[in-house]
């Protein structure tokens, strides 16, 4: 052996007695020590930071971040229809779990577990749907595969977050399909809002000469209220003045009835006051009147009247009903 060989083998151990060996566990890795002079891997999960090895120890490194993996997968669909799909899949190692990982799987658990189910997973999914439910339930297919993939690592050490599906790609067959029935149910949208704008410009005008209706039958029906209104006030007013007009007739029938009633009142106090003297007294003034002035007419029993006023016949009254000076 070389001088300068034993050296550096005498430095090296002189290094490894001295424990100037270590690595670095980085921010979001944990790591395991291993050494195999003392037992070989250790249970206890190395926190970030530096950690001393040995001049034979090493630190088995885990990145315990989500992940993301993504995976390009020949497959087909229920009617047996070639396609590409672009996956991916999040994970992580399941912390408290390391050793277990380390120990059954490796460090490369994503090749070994991870991966070979994931693509075995999406076969089985997408062969268990038609074609036409691949391009409408993206996320319910998503869903099915995360489940899928979970049942199948259980127990493996490893945390699925989720599976997206980025894209697929349909073999040129499906491409000519695929564009066809775009191009017919581009056709069939613009027939439909074609049928649907007609229908809606009828509707539209149905509506118009319905309110129109409305509006034509609400004004006549408020015309024909007006003149009900109009009718109701004239047989009012009719009414008033018809009772006013009876009210007057009454009022006048009352005053000619009462007028009548008075005159007649009147009538007969004017022949109650008649009486046989006055009858008398006014038969007395005509009869002077006939006879004219100076004439004295007496009526009644002669006999009864005084002598002295008949001197000319001896103071005896005569026979006659009458005397003339």
């Amino acid at each position: 052996m070389k001088r300068e060989t034993k050296w550096g083998f005498a430095l090296a151990l002189a290094f490894g007695a001295t424990g100037c060996y270590g690595e670095t566990v980085e921010p979001g890795h944990r790591g395991l020590f291993f050494d195999p002079r003392h037992g070989g891997l250790q249970r206890e999960v190395l926190q970030p930071g530096y950690h001393r090895t040995g001049m034979y120890g090493r630190i088995d490194d885990f990145d315990i971040t989500f992940s993301t993996k993504k995976e390009d997968i020949q497959t087909t669909s229920q009617e047996g229809l070639a396609m590409m799909l672009h996956l991916a899949v999040i994970y992580r190692p399941v912390i408290s779990e390391l050793y277990e990982l380390d120990t059954e799987i490796g460090q490369n658990y994503y090749d070994e577990v991870v991966g070979p189910e994931f693509r075995s997973a999406a076969r089985g999914v997408f062969a268990r749907h038609s074609y036409l439910e691949l391009q409408k339930n993206d996320e319910k297919i998503e869903d099915e595969i995360e489940t899928d993939l979970r049942r199948r690592i259980r127990g493996k050490h490893v945390d699925i977050g989720s599976i997206t599906l980025e894209g697929v790609e349909y073999a040129p067959e499906i491409l000519a399909a695929n564009r066809a029935r775009l191009v017919a149910e581009q056709e069939a949208a613009r027939d439909k809002t074609r049928l649907e704008s007609e229908a809606l410009r009828k509707r539209l005008e149905l509506a118009s000469a319905a309110e129109q209706a409305k509006l034509e039958a609400e004004q006549e029906l408020r015309g024909k209220e007006h003149e009900r209104q109009m009718a109701v006030e004239q047989a009012a007013i009719d009414k008033t003045k018809a009772e006013s007009e009876s009210q007057t007739r009454l009022t006048r029938a009352k005053a000619e009835a009462e007028a009548t009633t008075l005159l007649a009142k009147a009538h007969s106090k004017e022949q109650q006051a008649i009486t046989p003297l006055a009858v008398q007294m006014a038969a007395y003034e005509a009869l002077g009147k006939l006879g004219g002035s100076g004439t004295t007419i007496l009526l009644g029993d002669w006999s009864h009247v005084p002598n002295f006023l008949f001197p000319a016949y001896g103071g005896a009254a005569p026979y006659s009903k009458a005397i003339y000076k």
